[in-house]
């Protein structure tokens, strides 16, 4: 990194923190104003990431209107800034304070689960604040653990860690976690993983709302590879509070491994994203480039489809000759 470069981050990162000292000297309430007026003033200052996120609602909604679209992408972003005011303001409160900005739902038995010393994994996205909830939940499991994928400033990246820490979560990076992950929950941690974004390497292929695009596997593989439960946890606002909302828990498949079998449970996990959007399209971050590789997806998808079909044809000549 060249010096220029690093002056440059090392100003925004000044910056950054001259703003979250400002937002953490006020009120709750007013610092979530603000961070919602940052959120709407950012869709004039990165205009074209802001009409590329209302292209990609108008493509997975398209009975909606002009003006309903519209809305939902300016709510999104007003979103992002609230995160980010209510994540700067969570740094000045105590974890007592923080958990009384959440309310949890549904919770018993992914909390009893973590009683009994099993390992488990949260099944978690992009919506409402999620970086709220991983510091509200961090000291209410026993070992709490999140894969985040690292900030492009590194002085950012290394304040935001630090945050986390302080909460009592460990906190694995996204590149190249699979092992990490595996430790963890063989010690019996309850693993935060958030996969409704595109992903660096380890992908499978599929729709996702309606076009195609790279999709994790890696909770899928965790799930069958370790045998542990994964539990689907919808975040959205409601009354003023963070509401984390546990569905119905899902179990790994039974039989012998296969492309076929990760395949489909990473489709079953990825239909839960989908859901909570289309219930909720404002709380998701459509900011983010979900489909920023859809062409090279078109043609993955046909090798993917080929190999699978392969596979199962090998399958079916065991089981013959095995008859």
């Amino acid at each position: 990194m060249g010096t220029p470069k690093k002056i440059e981050l090392a100003g925004e990162y000044a910056g950054l923190k001259l703003l979250a000292f400002t937002i953490g000297l006020m009120p709750w309430s007013a610092a979530v104003k603000t961070g919602e007026w940052l959120g709407v003033a950012m869709t004039k200052v990165v205009r074209k990431r802001y009409q590329r996120s209302i292209r990609d609602i108008q493509q997975a909604f398209p009975n909606k209107s002009p003006e309903e679209v519209r809305q939902i992408a300016l709510e999104s972003w007003r979103n992002i800034g609230r995160i980010a005011a209510e994540t700067a303001k969570a740094t000045t409160l105590s974890y007592e304070e923080i958990l009384s900005k959440l309310e949890f739902r549904n919770t018993e038995k992914l909390f009893k689960y973590d009683n009994d010393g099993k390992g488990g994994i949260i099944h978690v996205g992009h919506f409402a604040n999620w970086e709220l909830f991983g510091l509200g939940v961090s000291k209410k499991f026993k070992r709490a653990t999140f894969i985040v994928r690292p900030m492009s400033n590194p002085f950012v990246d290394k304040l935001l860690l630090a945050v986390r820490k302080s909460k009592g979560a460990d906190v694995i990076s996204a590149y190249k976690p699979f092992f990490s992950c595996f430790r963890a929950l063989k010690k019996g941690a309850m693993l935060g993983i958030l996969s409704d974004q595109s992903v660096p390497s380890s992908k499978l292929y599929m729709d996702f709302l309606g076009r195609p695009a790279e999709v994790a596997p890696m909770t899928a593989m965790l799930s069958i590879k370790m045998k542990v439960p994964v539990f689907p946890v919808r975040l959205f606002r409601e009354n003023g509070k963070l509401v984390a909302e546990a569905e119905e828990t899902i179990y790994p498949p039974e039989g012998e491994f296969s492309k076929q079998m990760l395949y489909d449970y990473t489709e079953k996990l990825k239909n839960k994203y989908e859901e909570w959007i289309r219930k909720d399209p404002s709380s998701w971050l459509w900011a983010h480039n979900r489909w920023k590789r859809e062409k090279e997806c078109i043609k993955y998808m046909a090798v993917q489809q080929k190999e699978l079909a392969k596979e199962a044809a090998a399958r079916k000549k065991e089981n013959k000759n095995a008859i």
